[in-house]
């Protein structure tokens, strides 16, 4: 899961590849639901004179900000796959570090312990995948040209991303003729193309080199003012009981 941060005032300029801060969500969801776990058993080897790694959680970080805030009453489960023998079962309140690490997972102990998702080796999960590629105008548009060359973005980029990052770059304005009131998405206004065939806003760039390229070097995409202006609204979907019997 990604969450685009802009920089702070004043700060350096954005890389000049398309970058975003990755969330992972289930490193998230390990670490709020084992923080008792995690301070109970700091505080535990702090009292025994041990080193600690990774942050100190009895003192506030940022990550700390970005917890998930969990009923105490939640119940955590853990065991050997989805039908092995349970090794531990605590509500998340009930975790006070007292619980031996062999009761959890190690990549989860490790994760936790480090306060970033590890293996269980505690080796760091290796960067995802780039795709290089080429943003340019349209030939038969005349929108601004993007200056930038070679761009590398995660391959699960999707092709929305890439367009608002044109937008960005390139300040654009929506055209009066495109200009439809409450229609300012980036899609409204703005298609991608490879190969000269428009794609789909939710493809990513996997999907695209894979079937709109379809060559395995860097591919090269357009943007174009969006022809015969925004897309029509779809209708909402009917009920589900309307769907099956056509009646409410």
């Amino acid at each position: 899961v990604k969450s685009f941060t802009p920089p702070p005032a004043g700060g350096p300029p954005p890389h000049p590849d398309i970058e975003e801060d990755k969330i992972n969500v289930g490193f998230k969801v390990v670490r709020s639901l084992l923080r008792n776990w995690r301070r109970g058993r700091v505080a535990a080897l702090q009292r025994a004179g041990q080193q600690v790694d990774g942050e100190d959680p009895l003192e506030p970080d940022e990550m700390a900000l970005l917890d998930y805030t969990l009923p105490e009453g939640l119940r955590v489960i853990v065991s050997e796959g989805a039908t092995g023998p349970v090794q531990c079962a605590r509500r998340v309140g009930e975790f006070d570090g007292s619980e031996a690490p062999e009761m959890l997972p190690e990549w989860a102990v490790r994760s936790v312990e480090q306060c970033f998702p590890t293996t269980d080796r505690g080796e760091p999960f290796p960067d995802t995948a780039k795709i290089g590629f080429h943003l340019v105008r349209h030939p038969s548009s005349d929108i601004k040209q993007m200056q930038q060359g070679k761009l590398n973005a995660p391959q699960i980029l999707r092709g929305r991303k890439v367009l608002s990052y044109a937008v960005s770059k390139l300040q654009l304005e929506i055209p009066p003729h495109l200009a439809v009131a409450g229609r300012d998405e980036v899609v409204d206004y703005l298609e991608l193309l490879c190969n000269d065939k428009v794609v789909p806003p939710e493809t990513n760039l996997m999907t695209i080199r894979r079937f709109f390229s379809k060559t395995s070097d860097e591919i090269t995409l357009h943007y174009r003012w969006r022809e015969g202006g925004p897309a029509p609204l779809s209708a909402p979907s009917p009920p589900a009981r309307y769907r099956a019997t056509g009646q409410i």
